[in-house]
């Protein structure tokens, strides 16, 4: 073969190689772009998926929003529908009972006597549920205070003796002097479940009540001890006790009744505050449950506030800071401790209060966004306070002071169920003759209302009735009364615009006003109120007594002052 020939067909194949480069980078091409079409395709829906799953989770979490607004408002409701007829309930009971007592008849106190006692087990259930719902909601909120152990020990003790005897049991008190900043309704409340159960599961026995201090995970607490000599409990009964609408076993539920939901909550409440409850038991010999809690809630670590945190020395101004932020304290004592001045602090108004007794300071430096008692509540307080108005109150918040200062003046707050203990001591605080005061009680509810004016009647007072705010207002128009007891949730103008429309006026700024209500008192309620009422009293807690005595005394008061106070 001639090169020549050989040169062509070389040529050729190299022709042919080219065609088929071509060719395959034709289809590579044409695959890449087809590759490229899928992927616009693809992130196109997947953009789309993204955006879609986008607005479904943020539907989920708008649902999710309202379903726990709507569970909150539920909630309340429930809390003022259950507690309003159990106000009456227990309230006329009680005054029939009263009626009995003074007709003779035995057998009527008998009977309504177990409709009283029945009631206030209905109360102590739908109060324990509503806790329970409270929990999980996550809207338990803590109110920490200065506590005198003695004063609080003595409290719960006044109350549970009476159940521990009951079963021929006897009660032992060990080691309860010291002071520690907690939650004292919360504590009160883990307490007396702890001793009732002791009480329910022992007869004829001991039950022992300790307070100790402790020191856990580097953390200074008190241990408080509850030890019975019951029936005690086995390992698997135990492993029940914390839970929700559990007993030990449903023989024990049939036996000595209950729901279980005491010790749940209890426990509960003691993990809220940083503590825990502790039990250890033998079958047939006792049981010991140990409350645990810190001496300061988790976000202090400085020494208790709310007792001098200096010696105080002679010849030396004081001056006295109520605050709950530590971090402001240590300011203020770093500002102030190297000025010749006595300093004294306090972390809620409350204790700030009873150190202003004590002390009587020369200037009072005041905060008033603090929890369970605001810096308003706190500043009329003093202002009301013969011994302590003259004291010289420097605000330090954040607060438009100057906007909220007409707001201060109301006098009183109590919640339903009303004691007459407390109503009398109301009453005869702003009023010294009764036959000429009169009570203007603004209440929806018939059957309250009727139950209210026959209380109040009885004791001597003239009674106004109002179903609304906006009546109520007409009635103050044209009669002003000594007192006001007013329920929050009303149609047309509910209570807290009542006490809004009230304070615009002057002449009516004196006005005592004691609030009466099943409705669940929030924070964002008592910001509401803002230092407008005094005493709060909670439906289904009523104690006819308690409340009369206190409607006696802000009464009294108001003769006496003519001015409302805090």
């Amino acid at each position: 073969m001639s090169e020549i020939e050989l040169l062509r067909r070389q040529l050729e194949r190299e022709k042919a190689a080219r065609k088929e480069a071509e060719k395959i980078t034709e289809e590579k091409t044409r695959e890449i772009f087809y590759m490229n079409q899928e992927l616009r395709q693809l992130n196109d829906h997947l953009e789309e998926m993204v955006g879609e799953r986008t607005a479904q989770l943020e539907k989920a979490r708008d649902e999710a929003i309202e379903a726990n607004l709507i569970k909150s408002q539920f909630l309340a409701n429930m809390s003022h529908e259950l507690r309003t007829p159990l106000n009456a309930i227990i309230g006329y009971s009680e005054m029939l009972k009263e009626d009995a007592e003074d007709l003779g008849e035995p057998a009527f106190v008998e009977d309504l006597q177990k409709i009283n006692t029945s009631g206030k087990h209905l109360l102590a259930l739908i109060n324990d549920i509503l806790d329970l719902s409270k929990i999980e909601a996550g809207k338990v909120e803590l109110y920490y205070e200065a506590c005198e152990l003695g004063s609080l020990i003595q409290d719960v003790l006044t109350t549970v003796t009476p159940l521990i005897e009951a079963n021929g049991n006897r009660l032992e008190v060990q080691g309860m002097d010291g002071e520690m900043r907690t939650d004292i309704t919360k504590l009160r409340q883990i307490l007396l479940n702890l001793l009732s159960n002791a009480s329910k599961f022992t007869k004829d026995g001991t039950v022992t009540l300790s307070a100790v201090q402790e020191i856990r995970e580097g953390r200074s607490g008190i241990a408080f001890c509850v030890k019975d000599t019951g029936i005690g409990m086995t390992e698997e009964q135990i492993g029940k006790l914390f839970q929700a609408f559990t007993q030990a076993d449903s023989s024990t539920t049939r036996k000595y009744g209950g729901t279980g939901l005491g010790l749940a909550i209890s426990q509960r409440f003691c993990q809220l505050m940083g503590g825990q409850i502790l039990v250890e038991s033998a079958f047939g010999q006792g049981s010991t449950f140990t409350c645990w809690l810190p001496v300061q809630p988790l976000a202090l670590d400085v020494p208790a506030m709310g007792s001098r945190t200096e010696t105080m020395e002679e010849g030396r101004a004081t001056v006295l800071v109520i605050d709950d932020e530590t971090a402001v304290l240590q300011l203020m004592q770093h500002y102030l401790g190297g000025e010749g001045l006595n300093v004294a602090f306090a972390q809620s108004g409350q204790e700030g209060l009873r150190l202003a007794k004590e002390l009587r300071p020369s200037v009072i430096c005041l905060d008033i966004l603090m929890p369970s008692m605001d810096g308003w509540t706190v500043l009329t307080a003093l202002k009301n306070d013969p011994e302590l108005a003259g004291i010289p109150v420097i605000i330090i918040s954040m607060t438009d002071s100057k906007s909220l200062g007409y707001a201060l003046g109301a006098s009183g707050f109590l919640n339903k169920p009303v004691q007459k203990d407390q109503l009398l001591g109301l009453l005869d605080r702003h009023i010294t003759n009764r036959s000429a005061s009169t009570v203007l009680v603004i209440e929806d509810d018939v059957t309250t209302c009727d139950m209210m004016t026959k209380m109040l009647n009885k004791e001597g007072y003239s009674v106004q009735r109002a179903a609304n705010g906006r009546i109520a207002l007409e009635s103050v128009a044209q009669s002003v009364p000594q007192l006001i007891l007013l329920d929050l949730m009303m149609p047309e103008m509910d209570g807290f615009q009542f006490v809004a429309e009230l304070r615009k006026y002057e002449a009516w700024r004196e006005i005592p006003i004691v609030v009466l209500t099943a409705k669940t008192i929030t924070a964002e309620d008592w910001s509401r109120l803002n230092g407008k009422v005094e005493k709060i009293i909670q439906k289904g807690s009523f104690a006819r007594d308690a409340l009369l005595n206190d409607v006696r005394r802000f009464v009294a008061s108001s003769a006496n002052s003519g001015t409302g106070s805090i």
